[in-house]
């Protein structure tokens, strides 16, 4: 969605900004590339500012302060994870117990009408 339609910035070009590190909307507009206008995203912009850093101000909290980022190590002669096999049905082996059509699709048996639970209770009227 836009924030500002003068200079055509969307939301994501904002939360990129701010994730990139810009910390107030003069920041975001400053990388944004925001130019004078009509000025009817300033609002939108400083609400989403701080909603961001409310949000990354509790995440640190939470989780005590971000963690710096660190490469992950490949993993070098790591055996393979054994994963427990499942036995499913090939195109050519339909499921027991249910009627497939020609391509081997399970095909819903008809709907009895007459049969018990079929059909809800009819309400007096």
């Amino acid at each position: 969605m836009y924030v500002c339609i003068c200079n055509a910035v969307t939301e994501d070009d904002v939360y990129s900004c701010l994730a990139n590190g810009c910390k107030t909307a003069k920041e975001v507009k400053a990388a944004c590339g925001f130019k004078p206008g009509c000025g009817m995203c300033t609002r939108r912009l400083h609400t989403m500012v701080s909603e961001y850093r409310t949000a990354d101000e509790l995440a640190d909290a939470l989780t005590g302060g971000p963690l710096p980022l660190a490469a992950v190590p490949e993993q070098t002669g790591a055996p393979p994870v054994d994963r427990p096999s499942v036995d499913r049905p090939s195109v050519d082996q339909p499921v027991v117990g249910r009627p497939v059509d020609p391509v081997g699709m399970p095909v819903n048996p008809p709907i009895d009408p007459d049969a018990e639970g079929g059909t809800a209770p009819k309400t007096a009227a």
